[in-house]
């Protein structure tokens, strides 16, 4: 599938969710239409052939990047 070709306009957050389940969101698509919908890397490997097919670009791919480690509280 092919990039955008450009760095990264943000960074996806924990708060970035996948458009089809609660998993947190690691790859942002855009669309022909310029419409952009968040992935987990689950759902993105799932539908990437139809993405393909459609034009989609990778906007983020962050499947690579370190994990977001959960902050606990102190003494527990």
């Amino acid at each position: 599938m092919k990039t955008s070709g450009e760095e990264p306009t943000r960074a996806l957050t924990t708060a970035d969710l996948c458009h089809s389940c609660p998993a947190r969101a690691v790859i942002e698509t855009v669309m022909v239409q310029g419409r952009s919908v968040l992935w987990c890397a689950e759902h993105f490997t799932l539908f990437e052939n139809a993405l393909k097919a459609l034009g989609t670009t990778i906007g983020v791919d962050e499947r690579r990047r370190e994990p977001i480690l959960q902050k606990t509280p102190a003494g527990g």
